[in-house]
């Protein structure tokens, strides 16, 4: 961020200028700037000519004429943004130009080209208080000069390549409220490694913290980690951290997020947690915490996500839970839960997802789940012991439901007509249930449904042509029921279709033409059924080698 309030001045090539106070010694613009040569010599070492913006470089003086990225204060550059412009330097990553800008501030390189080691030039660049060299492929490692930067408020090097321990000297960076070290990007990340050094106490302006994704990161969850009392988001996911949450939590009582998951932590959950009142996203997933989930959660008012998913929990859920009116998403998945789906999700507005899979809930699936909910959309409940019918009238409430995810329970009864009313249905997945009669033609009527799977249960009749009308359907899945008459010709004619799994029903007729012509079609599976004729030509080359020393075998797919 800027804190200074200074005024500025917006130029006609829409350029933004800071002006400095009438109070300010130095008040007059000077008409050359000091700093001209070293934003020159910038340009050249670092190839600007191939960068996507240059706007009035080389033009004129660099606050006088605007130069793209380039801020200037009293005559004097003060802050470079170079993010996202296709900026590389020739060899490796060069600062010695911009390291003679004695004013400079602010400093953002991000989402460029970057690449070698931080360069050493960057340790002398002490009035920086703000450095984001984040997306680039910058290597080596973390250097111990990094402390000498003690004016620093923001530092982000995510998402490049470095490797090696972090440095106990950035505990003397006292001022830093932004410390990202994490965060992989699409092509890159960072690989450090060894423990968080307690030494790191000693930041205590700390704001956010993360080190996300640097699976070499060892050693217990850090204890002292109270000490940074300022700490609004603290992201240590995918670090490898192990131990116990220590009851110290609480004292980092500024917290609006905590993700701590896909980690080796052990343990119950510490009632320190219920004491985070500023809480907002708790993430705990994929650890290997065991026990029952706290009643005291009920506490953190302000909590929008709980994600406790992939961990050893047991017991129920807590009905103090229905306090949280502002969750949005609880996930709960893959655990050891029982008992009846939790009543007081009916009575909590602002959800937007439940997802509870893997786990032993039992009973059926209440109306209220789609009457009560109107935020909600997505509904995930495979693999529990749910059963009875599924609800009627009250799916056409589920105005927002674009995932509804109930395979592998016992649930019976029809297949509902009200799932192709459903405006924004994307995805429904029913397989390995107990659900009989034909499947509905209505579902043909959802028109943003991609994925519907039917699969292993004791469905009859034919596959209704009205399917077709689903032309979103990427993936449909019918195998294992009792499905006859013959493969709809018109199917054919979905345009996304990608997978098409109709084995093990009694199906009858000719294997269509159009399978081994569909422009989309990756998967099919037809077998076990009843079907007879001739291939077509379009699904049968008789000049192939068979790899049984004669000729004639299916092509691949288009």
């Amino acid at each position: 961020g800027r804190p200074d309030g200074r005024p500025r001045r917006m130029m006609p090539d829409g350029t933004t200028q800071i002006m400095p106070a009438k109070t300010d010694e130095g008040y007059a613009l000077v008409p050359t700037s000091s700093d001209k040569r070293a934003l020159e010599e910038f340009y050249e070492e670092c190839n600007g000519i191939r960068w996507s913006v240059q706007r009035n470089w080389g033009v004129g003086e660099p606050c006088a004429n605007g130069w793209h990225g380039v801020v200037c204060h009293g005559g004097r550059v003060t802050e470079v943004w170079m993010n996202l412009n296709n900026v590389a330097c020739w060899g490796k990553f060069n600062l010695t130009a911009l390291a003679r800008l004695d004013e400079l501030l602010y400093l953002d390189l991000s989402d460029n080209l970057f690449s070698g080691p931080i360069p050493e030039e960057l340790y002398g660049m002490t009035k920086l208080q703000s450095l984001v060299l984040s997306s680039n492929r910058i290597e080596g490692t973390l250097s111990n000069q990094m402390g000498k930067l003690v004016n620093l408020r923001h530092l982000d090097i995510s998402a490049n390549n470095l490797k090696g321990t972090l440095p106990k000297s950035m505990g003397k960076m006292k001022s830093l409220e932004v410390l990202y070290l994490g965060e992989p990007g699409l092509e890159v990340s960072n690989h450090l490694e060894g423990k968080i050094p307690e030494a790191w106490s000693g930041m205590t302006s700390l704001v956010r913290l993360s080190l996300q994704g640097n699976a070499g990161i060892k050693g217990k969850f850090p204890s002292w980690i109270g000490k940074l009392t300022k700490l609004e988001e603290l992201t240590l996911s995918k670090t490898g951290l192990s131990g116990e949450l220590p009851e110290s939590i609480d004292q980092c009582y500024n917290l609006r997020l905590l993700d701590v998951s896909a980690n080796n932590l052990i343990g119950t959950l510490p009632e320190g947690l219920t004491r985070l009142s500023r809480l907002k996203h708790l993430k705990l997933g994929g650890n290997k915490l065991e026990g029952t989930i706290p009643e005291g959660l009920s506490a953190l008012t302000n909590l929008e996500t709980l994600d406790l998913q992939t961990n050893k929990l047991e017991g129920t859920v807590p009905a103090g839970l229905e306090d949280l009116r502002k969750l949005e998403v609880i996930h709960l998945s893959r655990n050891q839960l029982s008992g009846p789906l939790p009543a007081i999700l009916h009575n909590m507005p602002s959800l937007r997802a439940i997802l509870m899979s893997q786990n032993a809930f039992t009973g059926d699936i209440p109306d209220e789940l789609f009457t009560n909910l109107p935020l909600l959309m997505h509904l995930h409940l495979d693999h529990n012991r749910l059963e009875g019918e599924l609800p009627e009238e009250a799916l056409l409430s589920a105005r927002q439901m674009l995932e509804f995810h109930a395979s592998g329970n016992r649930l019976s009864g029809p297949i509902s007509p009200q799932f192709g009313s459903m405006p924004r249905l994307a995805s429904l997945q029913l397989r390995g249930n107990l659900f009989s009669g034909h499947i509905p033609a209505a579902l043909g009527n959802a028109s943003d449904l991609a994925r519907l799977d039917l699969a292993m249960n004791m469905l009859s009749g034919p596959i209704p042509e009205a399917l077709a009308n689903a032309t979103d359907l990427a993936e449909l899945r019918l195998s294992m029921n009792k499905l006859d008459g013959t493969i709809p010709d018109v199917l054919g004619s979905m345009p996304m279709l990608r997978i098409l799994a109709l084995d093990k029903n009694q199906l009858r007729g000719t294997v269509p033409s159009w399978i081994a012509t569909h422009p989309c079609l990756r998967e099919s599976d037809l077998s076990a059924n009843k079907l007879s004729g001739k291939l077509p030509e379009t699904l049968w080359d008789p000049t192939l080698d068979d790899g049984e020393g004669g000729l004639g075998r299916v092509p691949m797919l288009p």
